[in-house]
């Protein structure tokens, strides 16, 4: 029994290792960070979440805090990666039962692009890794219709990678998200970041419960957003977009504890 296990434990690891950062005909199996499984760290060699500068953030209906799903209704994912001078990323994600970490939850469907690959995982492909300081993949979650479980939880893990074609020296960062079944419309919803962004005029306002690093605009391409940026008060400031740019464009706010993403809608 011992050594079928062992057998087992190494097509396990090997299976892990398959996956990397040029990802092509594996759905990012066993790397995702969820309970009993290992991430991206596997293959490229470091620790997870080894400073505070790059993040990956999970989007369920744009809204990356913990809150609540209807059985069989149909929710919109991103995974946005953030790292300053990163050009190249990857991802995998999945969902879970609490307290049934090995069964899925759920089903992940396609968008409106190629740029993933799904199956009981979601991942890149090797033709959607490409990014500049800012990455986003989108797609649908299916919630199920049967509950093994009230609570689901969403796992990803992300490589921010140097892009010298080896696994040494490249990032890994890990996320996930919590969502409860409704019932009686009662929502347990818990707010991750202590952040509160805010328009006022002409201007968008910051305020962070932590001392602010750096705060940069970023378009959908992750092209860099001229900007006027004036600290107001401590660890509040005023932003001024330029006027040229309409629609949706990202923020990123670095602190002490970490990077935060969100969306601007910009009219």
């Amino acid at each position: 029994m011992k050594k079928i296990t062992g057998i087992f434990f190494l097509i396990g690891i090997i299976a892990t290792c398959i996956f990397t950062i040029n990802a092509s005909s594996n759905i990012g199996f066993n790397v995702s960070g969820a309970p009993g499984e290992g991430t991206c760290a596997a293959c490229h060699a470091g620790t997870v979440n080894p400073d505070n500068l790059g993040s990956i953030n999970i989007w369920i209906n744009g809204n990356n805090s913990n809150g609540t799903f209807k059985p069989d209704s149909i929710y919109s994912i991103e995974v946005i990666s953030a790292h300053p001078g990163v050009v190249k990323f990857g991802f995998a994600l999945n969902a879970r039962f609490q307290g049934n970490e090995f069964v899925n939850a759920g089903t992940f469907l396609y968008d409106t692009d190629s740029s993933i690959l799904v199956s009981d995982y979601v991942t890149h492909t090797k033709f959607s890794n490409i990014g500049n300081t800012l990455k986003t993949w989108k797609f649908k979650w299916k919630a199920p219709s049967n509950l093994s479980s009230h609570k689901i939880t969403f796992y990803a893990a992300g490589v921010m990678a140097n892009n010298d074609s080896n696994a040494q020296g490249d990032k890994v960062y890990v996320d996930s998200i919590s969502l409860i079944a409704q019932t009686n419309n009662v929502a347990e919803t818990i707010k991750k970041e202590h952040i509160q962004l805010s328009k006022s005029g002409l201007y968008w306002n910051v305020a962070a419960l932590h001392p602010v690093k750096e705060i940069k605009l970023y378009s959908l391409k992750g092209e860099e957003i001229p900007s006027t940026i004036i600290k107001t008060a401590n660890n509040t400031y005023s932003i001024e977009v330029s006027s040229k740019e309409i629609g949706i464009i990202m923020i990123m706010v670095q602190t002490d504890t970490g990077i935060w993403t969100s969306k601007l809608l910009q009219q």
